[in-house]
């Protein structure tokens, strides 16, 4: 089985500078959801964004170009059902 795309999840403090970066290099949306940091208590901002596995470097320097302290999770899936999924 090859995994084609890409799951990041980036716990961030910056969303608006991290997704605009993003969407920006990639041109494709993203899923933002607001939640709270368990040890710090403070807000934070978790995006999500698929892309494709050549990508996965270019959006790991982007995400810490705006924000050094952002913490990316990233999973590989097997498919992506939905509209706009023809980039991935």
């Amino acid at each position: 089985l090859t995994y084609l795309s890409i799951l990041s999840g980036t716990v961030t403090v910056h969303p608006d500078e991290v997704c605009a970066a993003l969407s920006e290099a990639f041109e494709c949306g993203m899923t933002i959801t607001e939640a709270k940091g368990y040890y710090s208590d403070s807000p934070k901002t978790v995006v999500y964004i698929v892309v494709n596995r050549f990508q996965v470097g270019k959006m790991k320097e982007l995400v810490h170009e705006n924000d050094r302290s952002a913490y990316i999770s990233i999973a590989e899936i097997a498919d992506v059902y939905g509209a706009n999924t023809d980039k991935v």
